[in-house]
């Protein structure tokens, strides 16, 4: 039984090196893994469909094709043109949506459209959303 604890402790360790979860269903995301299924998807764009745990989720393609169980680590966001929806995925703002006004290196000016008010967000931390808008 004490092994069991050990190994727990173990993931954890791993896990703080990975980056934070930030999937999230309705954003656009390229694939830029090329050892995901032997590369044949390598730099496709996709619409995250569903998340099934905070690190996997179910792609569309944008031909339609559906993939599943495609881990995080395989992808990366993918942005809008300026103007363009966006979702912000980590932070205390994780979920809320917002337009891109501008970008400038690394960092996005986003609007909250709950708000209206301006924030200045990376780019790693934002994805085109793609589902629908509210009036």
């Amino acid at each position: 039984e004490r092994g069991d604890r050990d190994d727990v402790g173990g993931a954890q360790k791993r896990e703080k090196r990975e980056e934070p979860a930030w999937l999230f269903a309705s954003t656009r995301v390229r694939i830029v893994s090329k050892s995901f299924q032997g590369g044949k998807y390598y730099l496709k764009k996709a619409s995250v469909v569903d998340v099934l745990t905070p690190r996997t989720c179910v792609l569309q393609l944008e031909g339609g094709e559906v993939l599943t169980d495609v881990p995080q680590r395989a992808l990366e966001t993918a942005l809008p043109k300026r103007g363009g929806a966006v979702v912000v995925l980590v932070g205390e703002h994780r979920g809320q949506r917002g337009t891109m006004l501008d970008k400038k290196g690394e960092v996005a000016a986003v609007q909250l459209s709950e708000e209206l008010s301006v924030h200045k967000i990376s780019l790693d931390h934002i994805a085109e959303y793609t589902g629908a808008l509210e009036d």
